[in-house]
């Protein structure tokens, strides 16, 4: 008989329904199967091994750079780079055009990127080196941009999840990075970038007024680029994203609590790669409430994380990432789409039988996508809850009991009611 292989535990903040590739990211063998089923498909989905046969690296990037956060503050940072050449390369750092792709689809596109890493100090962003500074002036395009980068050894698959960021390909030492092109930088990257005394908050926000992708601005936060010239750092990639979104979030806050309450109930709802994202916006002022529900179990567990009207202070350490991804859709469709105020509760629903990591922007663009769909819109909130009802697997019951918001929106009196 076989000896049991035994595998370590590890502790994480989900319970039941959660998928073990949440916590593995790949490379932990919790499943007990070795070799990992998600790395063997990610070998067959690109055949990686024929495309890179040696240690010479040439490629269009999307571009897209990765900073990890393993040994902070000396950290693995580099440039992502496919062995292909063109404009097309772009659709590999586009996850707002990926919602209607196939999970294989959307793998395989981003596990031709080959993930170049050097170990770095993350102040050296200030004073950078040939291979940093060539990888900086990269991050600046908007555009695919062609590059060569020599490599220590051959590319191989390890860890290709991170939980909040998009998937990666293989990974291998980077010796050498070169540019063959000169970036396309839209103006307002360039102003926020070469201004060395404005701050990463002024910046990130002027570029979103600008129409910069989310996936742009956090790339130049990640690689050192953005805030006042002697306090740039590099910014582990997972970080960076939630900052970002966070940073912008913050901002449109502000806006939102000068505007007047939305009349009535309103619902959206979306669903996508094994994901349900539906937004019920309610008359009241700005409060906000993401409800995660992993599906799997017999009576799933909703887990909540919640701010009032001004806002919070502390990170939402049970949603994480998404709580962040899915604020910032539901505050920008207040102040720019219906200039309303309202307080806004998001119901998500995991399929585990349909996911992998693919990173929190499936969260934020399933939110948008919603958001955009002009909704249904209600005169009183037990209407709206049939309408979630409706678009829900796990019984609406359990979010309502885990939901804070709910439970305050429906207890508290208002001066309206004295009127009724």
């Amino acid at each position: 008989m076989p000896q049991q292989r035994l595998e370590p535990k590890v502790k994480s903040t989900r319970k039941d329904g959660d998928s073990l590739c949440s916590r593995c990211m790949g490379h932990r063998a919790l499943c007990g199967v070795m070799p990992c089923p998600i790395l063997m498909r990610a070998k067959a989905l690109v055949n990686i091994e024929s495309a890179v046969t040696g240690t010479s690296l040439e490629g269009s990037s999307p571009p897209a750079v990765f900073v990890g956060n393993y040994g902070y503050p000396k950290v693995l940072a580099g440039p992502l780079v496919p062995p292909i050449m063109g404009e097309e390369t772009s659709l590999m750092e586009r996850p707002d055009l990926w919602l209607n792709k196939s999970l294989d689809q959307i793998l395989s596109i981003r596990f031709s990127l080959v993930r170049t890493k050097k170990r770095i100090a993350v102040d050296d962003a200030v004073d950078p080196s040939r291979t940093l500074a060539e990888t900086q002036t990269m991050a600046l395009s908007e555009v695919p941009i062609n590059s060569e980068a020599t490599l220590i050894k051959r590319p191989t698959f390890t860890s290709v999840f991170t939980g909040r960021t998009l998937p990666i390909g293989p990974s291998a030492p980077l010796d050498v990075f070169r540019l063959d092109d000169n970036p396309k930088v839209p103006r307002a990257v360039d102003k926020a970038t070469s201004d060395i005394d404005m701050k990463a908050t002024h910046g990130i926000m002027e570029m979103f007024e600008d129409g910069i992708r989310p996936e742009h601005m956090t790339r130049l936060l990640s690689i050192g680029l953005l805030g006042v010239k002697k306090r740039r750092r590099l910014v582990p990639t997972q970080w960076s994203i939630t900052a970002t979104d966070d940073i912008i979030g913050k901002e449109l806050h502000k806006q939102v609590l000068r505007l007047p309450w939305t009349n009535n109930y309103h619902v959206f709802s979306d669903h996508a790669l094994g994901n349900t994202v539906i937004l019920l916006l309610v008359p009241s002022a700005w409060q906000f409430e993401a409800l995660e529900c992993w599906l799997g179990a017999l009576n799933p567990s909703v887990y909540s994380d919640f701010e009032w009207y001004k806002g919070r202070k502390d990170y939402a350490s049970k949603i994480v990432g998404a709580y962040y991804a899915t604020r910032l859709p539901a505050l920008e469709y207040l102040v720019n789409g219906i200039q309303r105020q309202a307080g806004v509760l998001v119901f998500m629903e995991v399929d585990p039988t349909q996911w992998v990591p693919l990173g929190v922007w499936r969260f934020r663009e399933i939110a948008k996508r919603a958001l955009t769909t002009g909704g249904l819109t209600f005169t009183t909130l037990s209407e709206a809850i049939e309408e979630i009802e409706r678009n829900l697997r796990a019984p609406v019951i359990n979010y309502i009991n885990a939901s804070e918001l709910y439970k305050e929106y429906t207890t508290q009196t208002r001066l309206t009611d004295f009127f009724n």
